[in-house]
């Protein structure tokens, strides 16, 4: 009788595997196993291990007046699979159903049933879900399935009957009990194992892509840049066709269907613009689903990916199978992992393009930046001249015009010094005339270093902060010198000042971007970040002697700005 009953218990495995299986592979009950107490996966996952608990009630078979039967499997791994709150649940219903099918064990099986659940639920708050093992859960079956019979024993009236009961089926109820249990852990397990591969090769995958696709989408998403990613993709994946988007056309497409859809056109398919308006990855299996208004279209299956930036979503990437139910989980992660590496490409190209839209905002108004007291004591020195000396006042105002041509004037991102120097020579001409004699001015340049290209307004804002900061408040002679000279495979150029001089702390807070002085920060930041961190501009200063400002570049830069 005994082996007889375990073959017809073992029937109900056949159940057990095919729900492990079904649990295992879909993404949603795994996120519900994943956060539990949230209602709608409490609700999710009670419902599912209550019907299969209830389902091996009712696949039981009639002993002694009983039932045996895999209840308890159901039970303990909807325990496992979702903590106390579920198990208790859990337990709770499937036991109030054998409590209701009747028997003289229906009182205890179903209190047994619902303590069996949260026995389960309490070993996974302990070892967490990933913590329990086969082993683990085949003595929690084995436990379960003990308390039962125990409780059967010392409970169940007339006593006679419960020990027949369990003479007849405390070893095949436990047998398959354990078993039962231990085939759905190791289906979970193999299935979980099985996936990690499939992630490990799709994030490998990716990874390629992303860099590859680098150097194209570090400018944004365009449509050559798209194009550019979408054949990088089209010849990793092997899919039939692969598509990028934006919310409202398509950006690029490789592969089969590319007759009619068209980069440039309107988004053709539902599918795709589901995925824009959810926000969330959506896999389509037929045509139909698919949802593309042409008739033979080739594509019949597909995953779809939304790209998403700074929380909103910007577009799409689509991978396409031209077989209906083609789409495989390796697939499903590689979109997933492609989605969200070019998203993170995407965001952090509009970073960068803010950074620079940024810089060349703060270089234009500082190169449109002129002092308005120097302004007005320039013109009032040229009219104090006009009757005096008109000579000196038409130079005057020549220098002046110079130097607002110099400051309003389109230019590159790189000037020559040599051109530089025009602009800082007409503002040194003002200078002088508000100095009087009391400025000298020397120039030591290097003929070999005049036509080297350097970053436009990196010398103005230091002679200008030498003659404001370090010379103008000295009452003695001053004197003003500019030197530029080539150094190996570096030009060096030094503006030095014999005036009172800059604190340590103050020099330090300047260069640090913590003080005042937006000029020398901008100058220093432009410097390392286009010729790195061992060039730019160096400070030293001694509090009534002067200050010595340095500037190193790459002899070789030459090359460097006419490329940028």
């Amino acid at each position: 009788m005994k082996f007889e009953l375990i073959l017809e218990l073992m029937g109900d495995m056949a159940l057990l595997a095919m729900t492990a299986n079904f649990i295992g592979r879909n993404r949603y009950i795994a996120s519900c196993a994943e956060r539990p107490t949230a209602p709608r996966c409490w609700l999710t996952l009670t419902i599912i291990f209550s019907v299969l608990s209830i389902l091996g009630t009712y696949t039981g078979v009639p002993v002694e007046g009983a039932l045996a039967n895999t209840r308890l499997v159901g039970t303990i791994m909807g325990g496992i699979m979702g903590g106390p709150w579920v198990g208790l649940s859990i337990g709770f219903i499937s036991g109030l159903h054998r409590y209701l099918i009747g028997g003289f064990t229906a009182e205890i099986c179903g209190a047994a049933t619902l303590l069996g659940g949260l026995m389960a639920g309490m070993a996974r708050q302990k070892y967490g879900l990933h913590g329990i093992n086969w082993k683990k859960a085949a003595l929690l079956a084995l436990a379960a399935e003990g308390l039962q019979k125990g409780m059967v024993l010392l409970l169940a009236k007339p006593f006679a009957a419960a020990w027949a009961l369990e003479k007849a089926i405390a070893v095949p109820t436990t047998v398959v009990t354990m078993l039962g249990t231990v085939v759905f852990m190791l289906i979970l397990k193999d299935i979980k194992t099985e996936q990690e591969l499939h992630g490990a090769k799709a994030a490998q995958l990716s990874l390629e892509i992303a860099s590859r696709t680098l150097p194209f989408l570090r400018h944004g998403l365009t449509m050559e840049s798209a194009q550019k990613t979408a054949e990088i993709i089209f010849a990793f994946t092997g899919m039939d066709a692969v598509s990028i988007s934006n919310r409202e056309q398509v950006l690029a497409f490789v592969g089969k269907g590319a007759d009619h859809h068209k980069p440039g056109e309107p988004i053709m398919t539902q599918s795709t613009k589901q995925t824009i308006i959810s926000g969330t990855l959506h896999i389509v299996h037929t045509a139909q689903e698919q949802g593309c208004p042409v008739a033979g279209c080739p594509l019949q299956s597909s995953v779809v990916a939304p790209l998403v930036v700074n929380g909103a979503v910007i577009g799409t990437v689509k991978l396409n199978r031209a077989v209906p139910n083609g789409i495989t989980e390796v697939d499903i992660r590689i979109a997933e992992g492609i989605a969200h590496l070019l998203s993170v490409q995407i965001e952090l190209a509009e970073v960068d393009c803010q950074r620079k839209m940024r810089e060349k905002a703060e270089l234009k108004a500082l190169q449109a930046q002129i002092n308005p007291h120097f302004l007005f004591n320039t013109i009032n020195i040229i009219m104090s001249f006009c009757r005096t000396n008109p000579d000196t006042a038409r130079s005057l105002l020549g220098h002046l015009a110079t130097m607002l041509r110099h400051s309003f004037a389109e230019r590159q991102d790189f000037i020559t010094l040599k051109e530089e120097m025009e602009g800082i020579a007409a503002y040194l001409e003002i200078v002088k005339a508000r100095f009087g004699s009391r400025l000298t001015v020397i120039t030591d340049l290097d003929p070999q270093v005049l036509d080297v290209p350097i970053p436009l307004l990196t010398l103005q804002p230091l002679v200008e902060n030498a003659v404001q900061h370090g010379l103008f408040p000295k009452l003695s002679h001053c004197v003003l010198t500019i030197a530029a000279y080539r150094q190996d495979r570096t030009v060096v150029i030094d503006v030095r000042d014999n005036g009172v001089g800059v604190p340590a702390e103050k020099l330090r807070l300047i260069l640090a971007g913590e003080g005042q002085g937006i000029g020398i920060r901008n100058v220093h930041k432009r410097l390392t970040g286009i010729y790195g961190k061992e060039y730019g501009l160096t400070i030293e200063s001694t509090l009534g002697q002067g200050t010595t400002a340095r500037i190193v570049l790459p002899y070789e830069g030459r090359d460097l700005a006419h490329a940028g």
